[in-house]
Order: C-alpha cells, then structure tokens, then sequence
C-alpha cells in the first residue's frame, strides 16, 4: 500500500495547517476549553464552525461537485480528517449528516434526493439526526417497532426512537421503520427521510453524564409524510441502513486516530512533571503500547480507505476499525484517570478536557453497535464461525 502524499497533496495538507492557525476558535484545544458549556451556545459555535470550513473548501471534500463537494479525492478527505483530528478542532453539530445522511444518499438516493438534500448538509442548512436505535432495538436493530403504514400518497409513522443523538438541534431525522410486519424482521424495514417540524414529533433531550444533551427521545404520534420519501427500496431498509453503518464504522472514524494522539500527548505533557509517573516501568510500558495501538489504528483507516479509492465496498471489516478505535479510546481514557490520580476529580478546570473525554468514552463502545455485536460480525462473516 503506497501511502506517499503526492506535490498536490502535500500543498493541500500545509494550506490546510494554515487555514487551522487563522481560523481555530480562540483557545481550543487545550486541556481547559471544550467550548461554551450551554448546549445552545456551544450549538451556534459548531453551526458557525462548520460553515467556515464549507467556505474555505473543506467540507464534502471527496464528495462530487454536482451536489456541492469539492470533487477531489478520498486522499484529500483523509487529510482533512487527519489534520482536524491533530488540532482536536470542533466536530461540528451536524456529523450525522456529513458522516451518514449524504454517504447513503450518495449510495443509494434518488438523483432529486441528491442535488436537494446533499449540498443543504454542507451549507449546515439542514441538520440531521439518525432515528434508529428503539428502547427495544438497540443493538438489535432488526427487532425495530417504529411502524409506517401506507395511507394513499402518505405515509403514516408511529413508534419511538431513543439515543437521538442532535435531534434537539436537527430538522430532519432519517429514519428507520417497519413497513411490512409480515416478512421477516431483517426484512419488510424502510429507510425514510422526515421533516422534524411534521406535526405529531416531540422530543425529549436526555442529559448525559457530561452534562450534555446530545442524545433525545423521540415520539411520533400519527407523523403524516408524502410518499416518495423512502432511501433505497421499500421493505429493503435492513440492506441500506447496513451500508450506512459501514460508513459510521469505518470512513466516519478517520479523524478519530489524530485526535486520540492530540489528547494522549496533551495527557503526557501534563504529567511531565510528575517523576513517579514518567519514571516508573509500568506507566512507560503502558505509553509505548498506547503509541504503538494508535499507530496501528492509522494503518487500520488507511486501509479502509484504499479500499474506497479501489471501488471496494466497506463489509464487514468495518467492525474491526469499529471495535478497535472504541476499545482504545476508553482504555486511554482509564489510563489517564490512573495515572492524574485524585486531582482528576477534584481539579475544576486544568483538567477539565480529560475529565469529559472519559466520561464520555464510556458511550463510544455502545453507539454504533456494541462492542459485542461487532464480535459476533466479525465472528460470523469474517472468520465463517457458526452463528
């Protein structure tokens, strides 16, 4: 695999490194600042971010011009990936529709679908969230409730969604529902594409542990949307909502990488200081093996996308980078709670970054599909074991 960045590349990269300089919100990225700590405040800030980087033509990078990307590579895009991973900039409050919406529109969408919904993501014109995991139908996503009935030119949506995550903030949810109870239950699913502002939709938003509000409830109660609205087949969601999972396992996660390496360095500067640590065998053994995780973690995302550049479609390898990047992630974050000691609690802001980024860590082996459901994928249709 030649990972060498061409001229055109490696211009692309420094240009980028300084557009970051210029642009970063004062103060990020240190171990005290993750922006306002009001949802709606920090919500404006993530808004404004997203459309600078539109602006500047760092946004839908590899994505066709047609429907409003830049047109360039998927080498481009891991760059991009890359470097906001490096500086731990903003994510941006609309990842559902960069990360999933598009992609799978992209894949299996209607060209009307395309040249109206894409480029409205990148100009952060239309915030999404993903109506998938149900009280019941969590990991199971098979096991979905949500029921959309046929009424004429409508359809008709009744059910719950739960872990929403931006469904207080997003205007549109794409969502998963149950179309035909008489097939079986990885079929007769249908992927729909829902205006928030259809009368019959409440949502709740829960508070996390870090005292965001990300994740929601959502209700619908008799939802009417037109027909028309379905991604993919009706009854063929299972195989399209699939897909999109791909792309939140594998392609959404390549700035995942950089920003655990920009976190784990900001954690070994700070504990510098402290000879117990730096000078004690068992906290040295623990550093190397986290660089060495976090280079195979690259490795493991550069081949992903040498696939993609190939014309090879994500499969289930994607619950390898999945499962990989979620693992680490927390076993970082549980050395960094060793390793700071008591004043991890008790110190109100320097370390401020670490506290929130272990506690929410905690989620990152749950969404997306747990940590055990990527076993059994990789299980069943990896290694051919039994079911």
């Amino acid at each position: 695999m030649d990972i060498d960045l061409t001229p055109q590349q490696q211009s692309f990269r420094r240009g980028l490194r300084q557009w970051l300089d210029d642009n970063l919100p004062e103060n990020w990225g240190g171990p005290a600042y993750l922006g306002p700590d009001d949802d709606e405040e920090n919500a404006v800030l993530q808004t404004l971010w997203e459309r600078r980087l539109y602006e500047a033509g760092y946004q839908g990078v590899a994505w066709p011009k047609a429907y409003g990307g830049q047109g360039l590579t998927m080498v481009e895009q891991l760059i991009v990936s890359e470097e906001l991973g490096r500086r731990a900039a903003p994510e941006g409050i609309n990842t559902i529709g960069k990360e999933l919406v598009a992609p799978i529109i992209l894949a299996a969408g209607t060209e009307e679908q395309k040249r109206h919904y894409v480029p409205r993501i990148l100009t952060v014109e239309d915030i999404w969230c993903q109506g998938f995991s149900e009280p019941d139908a969590g990991s199971d996503l098979a096991g979905v409730r949500t029921r959309a009935e046929r009424d004429g030119e409508e359809w008709v949506i009744n059910g719950q969604k739960v872990w929403t995550s931006f469904a207080f903030q997003a205007n549109w949810c794409i969502l998963l529902a149950r179309t035909n109870p008489d097939k079986p239950k990885h079929k007769g699913l249908t992927l729909f594409l829902v205006d928030m502002k259809t009368p019959g939709i409440e949502v709740r938003p829960l508070v996390q542990i870090t005292g965001r509000k990300e994740f929601n409830e959502v209700f619908f109660d008799n939802v009417r949307i037109p027909a028309g609205m379905n991604v993919g087949a009706i009854d063929d969601g299972w195989n399209v909502s699939v897909n999109l999972l791909g792309y939140e396992r594998a392609t959404a996660r390549l700035y995942r990488q950089a920003r655990f390496m920009n976190e784990f360095e900001q954690l070994l500067r700070k504990l510098d200081a402290r000879p117990e640590i730096t000078g004690n065998p068992y906290y040295r053994q623990q550093i190397g093996r986290f660089y060495a995780e976090l280079g195979i973690l690259r490795q493991l995302n550069l081949k992903t996308v040498s696939r993609i550049v190939n014309g090879d479609g994500i499969g289930a390898e994607a619950s390898v980078v999945k499962l990989f990047w979620s693992e680490l992630h927390q076993r970082i974050e549980d050395f960094a709670f060793e390793a700071i000691g008591p004043a991890f609690v008790t110190d109100s802001k320097d370390i401020e970054r670490f506290r929130y980024n272990f506690l929410q860590s905690r989620a990152v082996t749950i969404y997306a599909g747990t940590s055990q459901v990527q076993r059994n994928i990789i299980a069943e249709r990896m290694l051919g074991l039994p079911r």
